[in-house]
């Protein structure tokens, strides 16, 4: 067992104190120059959403005319896609924008349908996909043609017949697309659906959806597509989606009915990172910053608090490896998954800020009817350093404090009491990065009663 490893600043911050709404690798594969990252916050005086490409380390402008996001919901965030070198994007208010020079500042609408404005795109078969325009056609989906075959590749838009609606009176609206590789999938807020070109199958796939595009994210070396709502968090295979969360069921239980579309997350190759909440409560007490990490190949789940809130992750790619980044709430982006301390990011100097840490184990039953004596707990570390070990004895509601980790195998005396359950907790609030190995009570079992009466 070991702390999860820091978040570092991500380039610089060219609007302080306000919601970073998109965040997009871009990449040109007619230009290396055109190789680099996206990322959208309101202007100063939020009159105007700017899109800021990355110029070596200093977000650069390179839209600056979107509309500006007042009220942030599902609906309104400015989300990316690419097809045919070009740069696509949607944010529900603006028509869809596309670039190919966004190094250039050079924005228009080539390729792309000049009357709607989508919340919502995907890339699946060889067409773009658009979803939800505006405030009305809450089920419609829209599709490109197929690239024309030539050597500068186009697609076209027929907005009038070429749509198909997804159950439309189900009283639902779609909140999400996502490209599994088998099939685009769409989800409303109670329902999951798929499509395979010139077909979407009538009947919902299970009876739960998202309420955020964010959070929904595939792992393609699996074939895995990662959702979660208010009831949990999701694994689709292809199949039926199955409830991943149920270990951790009371943290979905506590999330704040306003945070449910503000859920963010992303994959790597063996996680999925869940952003739950700002604030929850759980079990009488409140965390900020509520991360969800659930590990595949374990079936695991853990928690993080954060210095930091997110409102948005993307895998992007620098200096040719691809690693997780987000945006928060104060118009910075981080790198994630690196050292061993959260940059807070203030405005005139970075501040690392420790992670706290902290392992409850089970309730161990010693023995049982009889009682046993305790002799001593101890504790098999790696850079223990500054974490602390205590104990619960038979579910008291205080922990009794033994100390800290000093050595490679660290013995705490326990008080020579008669007990039936210890729990064992070891918390670290340093920057270093301590390794708990594992840990071992030792005890004395009492006799049986009817033993000892009986001849």
């Amino acid at each position: 067992l070991t702390k999860r490893n820091g978040y570092d600043v991500f380039a610089t911050q060219p609007v302080a104190g306000t919601r970073v709404h998109g965040l997009f690798q871009y990449t040109n594969t007619a230009t290396t120059a055109e190789t680099t990252q996206v990322m959208v916050v309101n202007n100063s005086g939020a009159t105007q959403s700017v899109i800021y490409y990355n110029n070596s380390g200093t977000w650069a402008t390179s839209k600056t005319n979107d509309t500006a996001v007042a009220t942030f919901t599902n609906f309104n965030r400015a989300r990316f896609a690419t097809f045919l070198d070009y740069l696509f994007r949607v944010n529900g208010v603006n028509v869809v924008g596309t670039s190919i020079d966004v190094n250039g500042s050079t924005w228009g609408t080539t390729n792309a349908p000049g009357t709607i404005t989508p919340s919502f795109i995907s890339v699946f078969q060889d067409r773009v996909y658009l979803a939800r325009s505006g405030t009305g056609d809450g089920s419609r989906v829209y599709f490109s043609s197929l690239p024309t075959a030539v050597a500068s590749p186009a697609i076209t838009w027929d907005t009038t017949n070429d749509f198909f609606d997804v159950n439309p009176d189900d009283g639902d609206e779609i909140t999400a697309l996502e490209n599994n590789g088998n099939r685009l999938l769409i989800f409303k807020n109670r329902a999951l659906y798929r499509w395979n070109f010139g077909e979407t199958e009538p009947d919902r796939l299970i009876g739960v959806g998202t309420e955020s595009q964010e959070c929904v994210k595939t792992n393609f070396d699996l074939g895995l597509t990662f959702f979660a709502n208010q009831k949990g968090a999701y694994a689709y295979d292809g199949g039926r989606p199955k409830l991943i969360s149920r270990k951790i069921q009371k943290w979905f239980d506590a999330i704040p009915a306003t945070d449910l579309n503000d859920m963010a997350a992303e994959v790597d190759a063996d996680h999925y990172y869940l952003y739950l909440s700002d604030s929850m409560t759980v079990d009488s007490v409140t965390y900020t910053n509520v991360m969800a990490v659930y590990t595949i190949s374990l079936d695991a789940w853990t928690i993080y608090t954060l210095n930091t809130p997110v409102r948005v992750m993307s895998r992007l790619i620098q200096s040719s490896a691809e690693g997780i980044y987000f945006g928060s709430s104060n118009g910075r982006t981080y790198t994630w998954n690196a050292g061993a301390a959260d940059d807070s990011g203030g405005a005139s100097s970075d501040t690392a800020t420790p992670i706290s840490g902290e392992i409850q184990t089970k309730e161990y039953f010693l023995t049982f009817p009889e009682k046993t004596e305790l002799n001593s707990l101890n504790v098999i570390s790696y850079q223990g350093v500054q974490a602390t070990a205590s104990v619960f004895i038979d579910r008291e509601a205080d922990p009794l404090h033994l100390g800290e980790l000093k050595e490679r195998f660290t013995e705490f005396r326990l008080p020579k009491e008669k007990v039936h359950t210890l729990k064992v907790r070891i918390a670290d609030s340093s920057q270093n990065t301590s390794i708990i190995e594992g840990f071992n009570i030792e005890h004395t079992p009492q006799p049986r009663i009817n033993a000892r009466n009986t001849k």
